[in-house]
């Protein structure tokens, strides 16, 4: 049975909509700001350190046309 992809992220967006609710009811708001700030800070990090997957492709060499002696 195949999810549609729209009804996978409502869900998704749901459940994170409930984690954060029950989280600021459960541990306060200040400290689900600082867990968010700290989850955030990681992902900038981890996408400014990581190394490319695949090496960049060089640059494709522009070929010369040899010129014929006319005589």
């Amino acid at each position: 049975m195949k999810i549609n992809k729209t009804l996978g992220f409502s869900v998704a967006a749901l459940g994170f909509l409930a984690l954060g609710y029950f989280g600021v009811q459960y541990i306060g708001k200040n400290n689900m700001f600082t867990i968010a700030a700290s989850v955030g800070g990681a992902g900038a990090i981890s996408y400014v350190l990581q190394k490319p997957s695949q090496p960049e492709a060089p640059a494709a060499t522009v070929k010369t046309q040899r010129r014929r002696n006319k005589s």
